[in-house]
């Protein structure tokens, strides 16, 4: 079996734990593959030399550029969305727009929607622009990006990062041609939304991730979370799912390449 961490900081990990052995723990554990979403413009040009440091290993690191909602007050959003453009024109291995999105918590206590409204439209119009997927971040916010998203006719798809909405919610979002990004929330038994949404829905819509260094998997709360624990999540999603790991496997990682169609052009 190979895996895919669809969703993984490496750079914000790497200044917790020990990187390369992170990359050999991953290794043994057939993680195979690693998306690292950007989210400010001063993170980018570090994910992309994440990448490049690892680029004659067994282990292949790919990564998005993208302005996060809740680093919105450190962006100067008229001045990076343009180095995001020039990014986007420049570098043929960006495989996606993200992690951008719309958070909630950060508005209320910022009193920032529409800041953030405008910063998620605009990059989903550069999204659309050069043809690519986006990443999306949610906090209480779903149902308003299904309404932007439906409102820029935004075409080209993407996945909503570490679901945890509604079945409604998910249905809407598979309806907009959108994966859900599965993570170490299913491991928890009182996820009980979540975990029936994995139930009630087939596994050709699910991205498998980590979003490591953040969301401990059950049981290691407190813990700094690492893609090597992916193989966890997956031996969730296998008894919620009751199919074939071998089966599953090889859907998830047709599902990544399928939500990021520049991965297929990537050597792994």
């Amino acid at each position: 079996m190979i895996f895919f961490d669809s969703h993984c900081h490496l750079d914000l990990l790497a200044k917790k734990l020990d990187l390369n052995q992170v990359v050999i723990n991953c290794k043994n554990n057939q993680i195979n593959r690693i998306l690292m979403p950007g989210i400010s413009k001063n993170n980018w040009s570090e994910i992309k030399q994440i990448a490049n440091g690892y680029s004659d290993q067994t282990l292949k690191l790919d990564y998005a550029f993208g302005l996060h909602p809740y680093f919105i007050a450190e962006h100067d959003i008229q001045t990076d969305l343009t180095e995001l453009e020039t990014q986007l024109k420049r570098d043929k291995f960006v495989v996606a727009v993200g992690e951008i999105g719309l958070d909630n918590f950060v508005a209320k206590q910022m009193d920032n929607h529409k800041q953030q409204e405008i910063l998620l439209i605009e990059q989903l119009k550069l999204a659309q622009a050069y043809h690519l997927p986006v990443i999306i971040h949610h906090r209480q916010s779903i149902d308003k990006i299904c309404q932007l998203i439906r409102e820029q006719k935004f075409e080209y798809g993407g996945v909503v990062h570490a679901f945890s909405g509604s079945q409604q919610q998910a249905k809407n979002l598979i309806e907009l041609g959108f994966k859900l990004g599965i993570g170490g929330i299913i491991t928890y038994p009182r996820a009980n939304k979540t975990r029936q949404v994995v139930k009630t829905f087939g596994c050709e819509h699910f991205l498998l991730e980590t979003d490591a260094p953040d969301m401990p998997l059950n049981g290691r709360q407190g813990q700094v979370n690492s893609p090597e624990y992916l193989i966890e999540i997956f031996n969730q999603l296998v008894a919620l799912k009751s199919m074939p790991a071998e089966q599953l496997s090889r859907v998830l990682w047709q599902n990544t390449l399928d939500c990021f169609p520049k991965l297929k052009g990537i050597t792994a």
